[in-house]
């Protein structure tokens, strides 16, 4: 079992006006652990897409999200967006006109590192976590 190196968390209200506000405080907690700014790129992008989802789909059930940064020395980084919707999203095969790009780019950046996605529930709210684990070293070519 490893064990959590570095933690934060922190909550955004489910409004489009607080996506950038994830993203920023998402960027400033990595560049603050030392990450490379590869991982912090991908992490931000990840954050936005993924709270961008809730207030397009859960907002109606999650008036906020809670966003979680995680460094576990064997497992690597983790990013965990957490909301009160129990509706568990699922990517679609290929981005199109109606939607679906978010969780789409989501699941080719981890997919690109050899991350790893899961959706699970959340008992204290009902609703779902979607947690991202993502190595810290370069994976090879």
């Amino acid at each position: 079992m490893s064990s959590t190196a570095m933690h934060h968390d922190f909550q955004v209200i489910s409004t489009a006006e607080h996506v950038p506000l994830a993203r920023r405080e998402t960027a400033k907690v990595l560049a603050d652990w030392g990450m490379s700014e590869q991982v912090v790129n991908t992490a931000c992008l990840i954050i936005s897409e993924l709270v961008t989802n809730v207030v397009r789909h859960a907002a109606v059930l999650s008036p906020t999200a809670t966003v979680t940064l995680a460094v576990e020395e064997q497992a690597g980084l983790t990013l965990t967006v957490a909301d009160a919707h129990p509706l568990k999203p699922k990517p679609l095969p290929a981005a199109h006109d109606l939607g679906g790009r978010g969780l789409f780019l989501v699941d080719a950046l981890v997919g690109e590192v050899r991350g790893h996605v899961d959706v699970v529930p959340d008992p204290s709210s009902g609703g779902k976590r979607i947690v991202i684990r993502l190595p810290l070293a370069p994976v090879p070519a």
